[in-house]
């Protein structure tokens, strides 16, 4: 008798249950009422009870209520009678008496429903003398669970039954859930009322009560890792505690589906009031007032409070608010598809009346799928501008469809079609081009507004569309300029826009430059204005003047998610900065607003910004680098959403593995297809210039001249001052030399140096390697000495090291064999160290290095335990310098050089200069 059947925190109650039926075998009839919210475990506590009653001579007949059957006539009744040790006439005369009830009772009149009727008197009177003949011989136990659930003639006996027993040896033990049943009904308060009733009040288990169980069913490391989650989620309902349970222990933790299936569950056992209630409060969220919840339910705003009580007690709900994230998901998902939306739609239309904010009015509208009101597409409109604003930009997109969707007709729908256009793009712009005819459909009908017009025409020159930009064009040029519409100053910006991006399209035309001192407002202007401005002072304009232009517009730039020519002004003027060699400050820039793309979550700025920086690296000489990021770029947008612009990642790639002797890989990049529009834009120089190196590599020289040449070509276009986009004139030079054509090589070379600005050290020195190239011998050393000390100073690690291996022969013919070596191994180093694996082979044997350098890197700690002069000596002495040279260059004395040398070997724990490559 005194087993609990392991149950925790129910030890009270299951110890007054026992007391009771110890009273009741005295004669004194006892009633025990067990109440609790839903999941507290009041079943569980009464079927474990009678489990221990059973194995004794006590006598249990138990039933069970449920909402499915409340409303069949002595359901309850008939089931207490169905023991096997009641005798098997009483049985029988008993089922049929039932059924003899369930007849008349159909007759009654329902308003008289909590009323005895005399007529069955004489039958309910029967099943008494049996209840007390069958105490007369062993103790009797009655359980009924779910008192709230009883039919209506179930629980008129009941309440004539219960008084008749105070003085057998009866316990009657009933569970009761307060929050749940007839809120109104007399006998049920009349017979929770009795005199022998002891209320037994069971709970959600306490923190402490499910780290208990938890530890019980999963062991003591589940307990102290889970149990406080376990404790929050389900607030100690006893129901959702062993689904999840149950799914720990089968390690099938999905996505809150435990949760679901628990609160699934306990909605079933719920009144169809509090399962409407709940639905709605699922749709309108914590925000939902009762006073709403009760219209969107369509029930009195009391029978809201008395469900959101329950569902409190039963701690399935926080206040108003859900105790997990998937538990709205759950509620409505036992809904049918038809229902949700409905209910949605009536969330849209209530908000609406009540004048909520327009993004909760448009999720119900999206949540819907449909938006049939009058007021909806404006709505939609508003709600797509705020959440543009917020960066959410897929949610801005699904607003935008369904009010495409929703539009009335052809000029309605088309602005919201050119704006969910360029939306997509930002997302995925493989998909965006999809939507293109349409939105030509549109502008050719003048449903556009200009600057809705503009956008398409950058989204057209992206894919290459150039024919379509001529006609969209020159349609809105013909439009002439309204109140709010573009004029002749809009349409040159984007002429000029358009010559920088096609050469050949602005051969006719002449953009308009901006001129020193005009830049201070081009932070104001239109973004397409910018844009044109920014290419007008690029094609025409000096480098100074160009590159101040970019910084400036960088630094007051903020992507707009809503406009494409606020992002086409950030990468630009990136493309700027790193056309006129500004490499540090575009790399800035550039981690900036990758980081703002992010924010934004705009994959499509992201690739083009990783492409950018991708770019940066192979300049810097970063092969390694450079490959990396272009290749990030590709993933992040695969190669069929970047349009002309494919040029940018794709060349990068194919030269950075040039650069590092994997002709292999490049040749792949190379057999990538491109729209072939490519090779007539700013993009498709990147592709030629790196395609016609590949060729070089490769042995074709022909075949890289005629790459080289063809970027002139497009390039003669313009009359840029500088290198442009790429320096074709020195690897055209190449190509030359490679042919044997001499004369032809140092012509392309004093023509490229003759049209460098000041500062250009990193073409200039590119230059001046590849002049020496097509020289006499004795001219070499100095040309190649003066390249070296540019590449050195620019940073770029490539052109230095093919510069110093250059110088090195030069040396060696010289006769300084010395100086041959000491340059050599720099070169080796410093081709080592990027990755360029085919010019360490370029290296003569003889002078490569002799030791194998460690691949062990030191860690950053110990490396920053050298001091800012013990670095720079480190890193000298890595690229092959002399203690001697280091000396010179510092500024510093030779012995100084050897003292610095001696504490970073002893800091990095290496034994010769060789290692120090691996380590700085």
């Amino acid at each position: 008798m005194g087993d609990q059947r392991g149950m925790i925190e129910r030890e009270a109650a299951f110890s007054t249950l026992q007391r009771l039926l110890e009273d009741s075998r005295g004669g004194k009839g006892q009633l025990a009422i067990v109440q609790g919210p839903l999941g507290s475990g009041k079943s569980e506590l009464m079927r474990g009870f009678m489990e221990t009653v059973e194995d004794s001579p006590t006598l249990v007949l138990s039933a069970s209520a449920s909402r499915w059957e409340s409303t069949l006539p002595f359901g309850v009744l008939s089931q207490l009678f169905q023991n096997s040790r009641i005798p098997h006439s009483v049985r029988t005369d008993l089922n049929q008496m039932f059924i003899g009830l369930t007849e008349r009772e159909q007759s009654l009149d329902p308003e008289s429903a909590d009323l005895f009727p005399v007529d069955m008197f004489a039958d309910l009177h029967k099943t008494l003398l049996v209840l007390t003949d069958l105490a007369e011989r062993n103790p009797l136990v009655i359980g009924i669970d779910n008192l709230h659930y009883i039919d209506g003639p179930s629980l008129r006996w009941l309440a004539y039954v219960l008084p008749r027993l105070r003085f057998a040896c009866a316990l009657v033990v009933l569970t009761d859930d307060a929050a749940r049943g007839p809120a109104d009904s007399f006998l049920r308060s009349e017979l929770l009322q009795q005199p022998n009733a002891q209320r037994i009040p069971v709970g959600p288990l306490t923190p402490e009560g499910v780290t208990r169980l938890v530890a019980r069913d999963l062991g003591d490391g589940a307990a102290s890792r889970r149990g406080h989650e376990f404790a929050e989620v389900s607030g100690g309902n006893l129901l959702v505690l062993r689904h999840l349970i149950r799914d720990a222990r089968t390690g099938d933790e999905k996505d809150g589906q435990a949760y679901g299936a628990a609160l699934r569950s306990c909605l079933k056992h719920c009144d169809p009031v509090v399962l409407t209630v709940v639905r709605a409060l699922a749709v309108l969220g914590s925000r939902g007032s009762p006073a709403e919840l009760a219209r969107l339910a369509d029930v009195e705003e009391w029978e809201v409070n008395r469900a959101l009580r329950s569902l409190n007690e039963a701690r399935l709900l926080d206040g108003t608010a859900f105790r997990h994230p998937t538990a709205a998901v759950a509620v409505l998902d036992t809904m049918s598809v038809a229902e949700r939306s409905d209910l949605h739609e009536r969330a849209a239309v209530l908000l609406h009346s009540v004048g909520a904010p327009t993004i909760a009015i448009a999720e119900q509208l999206s949540n819907a799928d449909r938006a049939v009101q009058p007021w909806a597409v404006d709505v939609l409109l508003a709600a797509a501008s705020e959440s543009l604003t917020a960066n959410r930009i897929q949610i801005a997109a699904g607003y935008l469809r369904l009010a495409e969707r929703a539009a009335a007709d052809a000029p309605t729908g088309a602005p919201i079609r050119v704006r969910l256009s360029r939306i997509g793009w930002q997302v995925d712009p493989g998909s965006a081009s999809r939507s293109l005819p349409a939105v030509i459909a549109d502008a050719s009908a003048g449903h556009l507004a200009p600057c809705d017009v503009l956008e398409l025409i950058w989204e057209l020159s992206w894919y290459g569309e150039v024919g379509a930009v001529a006609d969209v064009l020159d349609g809105l040029r013909g439009r002439g300029q309204g109140p709010h519409g573009v004029g002749a100053e809009d349409a040159q910006g984007v002429l000029s826009w358009l010559a920088c991006l096609y050469p050949s399209y602005g051969s006719v035309r002449r953009p308009v430059a901006t001129a020193p001192g005009e830049t201070s407002g081009v932070c104001r202007m239109a973004p397409w204005l910018t844009a044109g401005s920014l290419a007008g002072g690029f094609l025409r304009g000096r480098s100074d003047d160009v590159a101040a232009q970019a910084e400036q517009a960088l630094e007051n730039l903020i992507l707009e998610n809503d406009s494409l020519w606020s992002g086409e002004v950030a990468l630009l003027a990136l493309l700027v900065l790193v056309y006129t060699d500004r490499l540090d400050s575009a790399a800035g820039h550039c981690d900036r607003l990758l980081a703002e793309a992010g924010v934004r979550h705009a994959p499509a700025w992201q690739a083009a910004f990783t492409a950018v920086r991708a770019e940066i690296a192979l300049r810097q000489g970063n092969l390694k680098t450079a490959a990396r990021e272009a290749q990030a770029a590709l993933d992040i947008v695969p190669a069929q959403g970047w349009g002309v612009a494919l040029g940018l990642p794709l060349g990068c790639l194919i030269l950075a593995h040039v650069r590092m002797g994997r002709l292999d890989v490049a040749a792949k990049f190379v057999a990538q297809g491109f729209p072939c529009t490519m090779l007539q834009s700013r993009y498709g120089l990147h592709y030629l210039y790196a395609r016609g190196h590949y060729r070089l590599a490769s042995g074709h020289a022909q075949s890289a001249l005629a790459d080289f040449l063809a970027c002139g070509e497009l390039m003669d276009c313009w009359e840029i001052y500088g290198t442009g986009p790429v320096p074709w004139r020195t690897s055209a030079a190449e190509a030359w030399i490679k042919l044997g054509n001499q004369d032809q090589a140092k012509h392309l070379v004093r023509d490229q140096l003759s049209r460098l600005p000041p500062g250009s050290a990193r073409v200039r020195g590119r230059s001046l390697r590849l002049l020496a190239a097509a020289s006499s011998t004795p001219q070499r050393p100095q040309l190649l000495e003066e390249a070296v000390d540019l590449l050195h100073d620019c940073g770029d690690k490539f052109e230095l090291a093919l510069a110093l291996i250059d110088l090195s022969h030069a040396s060696q013919k010289a006769g300084d064999l010395r100086g041959a070596r000491r340059l050599a191994r720099r070169a080796w180093h410093a081709a080592k160290a990027i990755g360029a694996e085919a010019l360490c082979a370029r290296v003569a044997p003889e002078y490569r290095e002799k030791y194998p350098v460690s691949a062990r890197k030191k860690s950053p700690k110990a490396l920053s335990a050298l001091s800012k002069q013990e670095r720079r000596v480190a890193e000298l002495a890595s690229e092959g310098y002399t203690n001697q040279e280091i000396a010179d260059q510092l500024f510093i004395t030779k012995s100084t050089v050897e003292q610095h040398l001696t504490r970073v070997f002893r800091k990095l724990n290496v034994q010769r200069r060789q290692e120090l490559s691996q380590s700085a």
